[in-house]
Parts: structure tokens; C-alpha cells; sequence
């Protein structure tokens, strides 16, 4: 059976479910995707294409608050969520770079009162420390002394709960790979204690800055609008009355920063990507260490280096990506390095179309078929 008789059988299967659509790698593809999207009722988020190192699609779809209904725009500061992860990764590499820290050192050589004697920074750095859940301490071991309070949580409390619960690790050190809030979040605290400055500040000085990523920043959360971030996104999400719209912004956590907590745009996504294909944030050996998967005790790699995903096997194209996901905000930042290829995807309520949005986003780039939703 030839492979346009399979595509044909394949789409007319699924008429009642999806409409199916030949695609090519072009800006019009994807303002035709966004189009028809729209035209069920389906917003995409904030999304940056771009090949070969330029921009060839750019747009914003959705709203910024649900306050006001103003539209999204490209400028529309988005939670990254855990895709703050990979600027953590890089601060620990700065320090690296300056002689100030190594990968194989242990963390309670640089916090004494780690409860932990072997665990390294490199285990933190590939999510193989074995550290429990932050948030499940916290939700065993604390309790709010006034309800009525609206308690946010940065990483001093985080630390002081968990030293006080001091938790059995969830295995040992390097045996197995586990996603690990717990992990980036003492990295943060790692930073601020070898080099004497504030998380943000470390961020904004080694990187933000030097990148000129403007529009970048680890936030001081407030629950409310904040006039000196008049381009800030809040999430939300639709009601179980599928028409209300309610907010999808807040949590107690929102301050704990290196998993996650960093704002930034479409534009400065992009600049960061750039920086990394082209090494002008770091030496390109670094960078190859970072994007080495880590390796556990019994020599078996994972898929995970110093805050990326490693989405290439050894010898093919350099293809790295990470995804986030916090309160409203979905994102994703896609970076296929050797051939300098790679987007931006930004979303703030809930995951409401996201999977969609991000498997069109790959087929189009592949030249394959998109599939919008009935």
C-alpha cells in the first residue's frame, strides 16, 4: 500500500474526530494551524518558530488576565515554570566556570546542615539524588498558625521544613532517575551560598543581563497586579460550567525558586536559545557536559544532563528541550542545536489546548500532517 493510499485511509478514519491537513515547514503553515484553531474556538498561547537561526513565525493568541480580557502580545510575560530549570543549570555552570564550585562536590560541603552526607551537586543537577517531594513535606509538616492568611513560601521556609522533617531519601544516591523539584530548589540555595548573592540577582547579572533578555526575571510573587510588571501573565482555567473563566495563578510555593519562578517573553526565549547554539554564554565544553545524560551507579545513562533533556542519541544532531507546567501556565522551549532550529511555546490556561498546540508545532516542523480538534 503506497504511503499516500495509508495517509488518505488514515484521515478519512478520523474525519469525525479531527480535521487533517498535508503540511510544509513554512510561516504560513503555522498562521494557518493558529487560524483554524481559532476558528473552533481554541487559543494557542504565545508561540516563536524559527530555522536556521531566524525568526520565521511569531504570535500571540489569548488573553493576559482574566481581569481585564486584554489580548496576549508578544511581549506578555509568561511563568516558564520548569523551564526556569535550565537557568539554574547555567548559574551552577557559571560558578563552575569561575572555580568556585565542582560538579562532584557534596552539597553538605557547601550547606552544612544538609541532612544528607553523599548526595552531590551533580546528582542534583541530573535528578538522581533521591531528595523527596518538597511539596509533600510541607503539606505532612505544616501547618498554617492563621487561616485567613495568604501564605507564600520561598526556599528559606521550604529548607527550614524539610531540615525539621529531615525525610529518608526515596532511594539511594545515583541508583535510579527522579524528577526532582527538591533537587533544583537547593541548587538555587547552592548559588546563593557560594557566590553571596541573592538567586535573582545571580540570574540577572551572570545571564539576563549580559543577554540583554530584558524582559526576564525571577519574580517576587504577589498575588495581585503588580504596576512595575505591567506585562505579567496570570494563568487561569475554565470552570466545571465549561463557560466561567477563574484565576489559576496562586499557590503557597510560588517563591521557591531554581525549579521553577522565572518570568520571561517570546523574544528573550529566543535570545537564550541563540546564546547556547552560538556559545556566547559559556565555553561550548561546558555546554557538552551539560547536555551529556547522566549516568547511573550501574553505569546506565538517562535522558537528562544539567537541566535539559537530551532528545538526541550520541553521535546524531544536538537536540535538547524542556517543558514546564505551574498553576495555569504550560510551556515548552524547544532547541535543536547543531542544525540551529527550535521554538517557543507559552501558554496560561491550564493545558487547554497545550498538547494539541505542541504536537502541531512538532509535525510542522517535520512536514508532517497537523490535526486540529473537533
Amino acid at each position: 500500500m503506497s504511503r499516500l493510499l495509508k495517509l488518505s485511509l488514515f484521515c478519512l478514519f478520523f474525519t469525525c474526530l479531527f480535521s487533517c491537513k498535508n503540511t510544509k515547514t513554512t510561516s504560513a503553515t503555522y498562521a494557518e494551524f493558529v487560524k483554524e484553531m481559532n476558528e473552533k474556538g481554541f487559543s494557542t498561547g504565545n508561540i516563536l518558530v524559527y530555522k536556521n537561526g531566524e525568526i520565521i513565525y511569531q504570535n500571540a493568541d489569548g488573553i493576559r488576565t482574566i481581569d481585564t480580557k486584554e489580548p496576549l502580545t508578544l511581549n506578555s510575560q509568561f511563568r516558564l515554570a520548569s523551564v526556569s530549570k535550565q537557568f539554574t543549570g547555567m548559574a551552577i555552570m557559571k560558578l563552575k566556570e569561575e572555580g568556585k564550585i565542582d560538579y562532584d562536590q557534596t552539597v553538605k560541603s557547601i550547606l552544612p546542615a544538609f541532612p544528607y552526607a553523599h548526595i552531590t551537586v551533580r546528582h542534583l543537577l541530573n535528578h538522581t539524588s533521591g531528595l523527596t517531594d518538597y511539596e509533600r513535606i510541607l503539606a505532612e509538616n505544616w501547618k498554617p498558625e492563621d487561616t485567613t492568611k495568604t501564605y507564600i513560601f520561598g526556599n528559606d521556609e521550604i529548607i527550614e521544613v524539610f531540615y525539621k522533617a529531615n525525610p529518608q531519601l526515596d532511594f539511594p544516591s545515583g541508583e535510579r532517575w527522579e524528577y526532582s523539584n527538591t533537587g533544583y530548589l537547593f541548587l538555587a540555595s547552592i548559588v546563593e551560598k557560594v557566590s553571596g548573592k541573592h538567586f535573582s540577582n545571580f540570574l540577572e547579572e551572570t545571564i539576563f543581563e549580559p543577554l540583554a533578555m530584558n524582559n526576564t526575571v525571577l519574580y517576587k510573587y504577589q498575588v495581585d497586579a503588580d504596576q512595575n510588571m505591567p506585562n505579567r501573565v496570570f494563568g487561569y482555567e475554565t470552570a466545571l460550567n465549561q463557560v466561567d473563566l477563574v484565576p489559576n495563578d496562586y499557590n503557597i510555593v510560588n517563591d521557591v525558586r531554581g525549579d521553577g519562578g522565572i518570568y520571561s517573553t517570546l523574544a528573550d526565549l529566543y535570545k537564550w536559545n541563540q546564546a547556547l547554539v552560538n556559545n556566547t554564554i559559556i565555553q561550548k565544553s561546558y555546554l557538552d557536559e551539560a547536555w551529556t545524560p547522566g549516568v547511573l551507579n550501574n553505569g546506565e545513562p538517562t535522558k537528562y544532563g544539567f537541566g535539559w533533556f537530551i532528545n538526541s542519541e550520541s553521535g546524531d544532531p544536538k537536540v535538547v528541550n524542556h517543558s514546564g507546567g505551574w498553576v495555569g501556565f504550560r510551556t515548552f522551549l524547544h532547541n535543536e542545536v547543531d542544525a540551529n532550529n527550535g521554538f517557543v511555546l507559552l501558554t496560561n490556561n491550564s493545558a487547554e489546548n497545550y498538547d494539541t498546540t505542541l504536537e502541531a508545532l512538532f509535525n510542522i516542523m517535520a512536514g508532517r500532517p497537523y490535526v486540529i480538534p473537533n
